[in-house]
């Protein structure tokens, strides 16, 4: 039995042709030990059984929307917040794996510390076929004893270690969704819209991120982070690192060491995507990227980090095999490095 004190959740999932996994994902959610929730299922415009598969549950906390057209990711995103109806708010993603009692322990964070307007939480990594791959939790030097954290602790720690904070995990009072974000502004951000809700967010409100691993974040070959691993164009989240890096007050909270970690994440970005543009046959444009690839932050990069020194070693191996002319012989090394490191 509910009980009266338990504040309403609702979990709004929006789905596109996920007929593989939302059958898993909807039995992980409708497990939840937490119990007071409302389920709300935004399709847009599924060609495939997903609405089937949907409809199949007898569960009477779900709720079907189905669009009649295909409105774009980022407005069916927003028809999330608008069909929310709970004091807090979870977006999860159709084909990841939501642990038994993440529900019940993210909104006990939130009840117990009113000054966060969300909690994130930390995620096993599977495969296709929910094979464990890995894991994302905090990354090193991120450290807080009540799991609670400000706008600058997390600014600074994306500058070193690019965007960390799980989309799918995140649970968010409702009234910050509904009157403070109302649009995801994917026109500006892209594919990186959800970091800057999380900024816009944390420029207002402290938030959680729960150190344990409450769900199963599913990396595949047809999502949108396994395609951008063979993107030549910069990275979207460098869009949304520059517009608040163009701010004053953003910029007055950062010391000379946070521009150069970000200064790296750019050398990154390029070393990736001159790897690419090798692999796609245009060695003079991957050679052009690796123009500083020796200079001496990255030799002291790959000093200090497997990271740097991958990085490294990947803009030196660009730079030598385009000037030798190695176009074909060139490609198998890069592309068993990209396998390895994963990227």
């Amino acid at each position: 039995m509910i009980e009266a004190a338990e504040p309403l959740v609702s979990i709004c999932i929006p789905t596109y042709n996920a007929e593989k996994t939302i059958g898993e994902t909807l039995r992980s959610i409708v497990s939840q030990s937490y119990r007071n929730l409302n389920i709300q299922i935004a399709d847009n415009a599924s060609t495939d059984g997903t609405l089937d598969i949907v409809r199949s549950f007898t569960d009477a906390r779900i709720s079907v929307h189905a669009n009649a057209s295909n409105i774009g990711a980022e407005a069916n995103f927003e028809r999330c917040f608008n069909l929310s109806r709970g004091k807090y708010t979870a977006i999860f993603h159709a084909d990841d794996i939501y642990e038994t009692g993440m529900v019940e322990q993210q909104v006990a964070f939130l009840e117990s510390n009113p000054e966060a307007g969300a909690v994130f939480t930390s995620a096993g990594l599977i495969d296709e076929d929910g094979r464990n791959i890995g894991a994302i939790g905090l990354p090193k030097g991120l450290f807080s004893a009540n799991n609670l954290y400000s706008f600058e602790d997390i600014f600074k720690t994306v500058l070193k270690a690019s965007n960390f904070m799980i989309c799918p995990s995140v649970m968010a009072r409702t009234a910050v969704y509904q009157q403070e974000i109302q649009s995801w502004r994917g026109e500006l951000f892209k594919s990186s819209a959800d970091l800057d809700v999380w900024f816009r967010i944390l420029q207002k409100h402290a938030v959680g991120i729960l150190p344990q691993r409450l769900m199963r974040y599913r990396i595949s070959s047809s999502q949108w982070s396994a395609r951008t691993r063979m993107n030549t164009e910069r990275a979207d989240f460098f869009l949304v690192m520059d517009y608040y890096l163009a701010q004053e007050p953003v910029r007055s909270m950062l010391s000379a060491s946070d521009f150069r970690n970000y200064a790296l994440l750019e050398r990154r970005d390029r070393v990736a995507r001159a790897v690419n543009l090798f692999l796609s046959d245009r060695p003079k444009e991957a050679k052009e990227l690796c123009s500083d690839v020796l200079s001496l932050d990255a030799l002291y990069a790959a000093i200090q980090s497997k990271r740097g020194l991958v990085t490294l070693i990947a803009g030196i191996g660009v730079k030598l095999l385009a000037a030798m002319g190695m176009n074909k012989m060139g490609k198998a090394p890069l592309m068993y490095m990209k396998q390895v490191t994963g990227k």
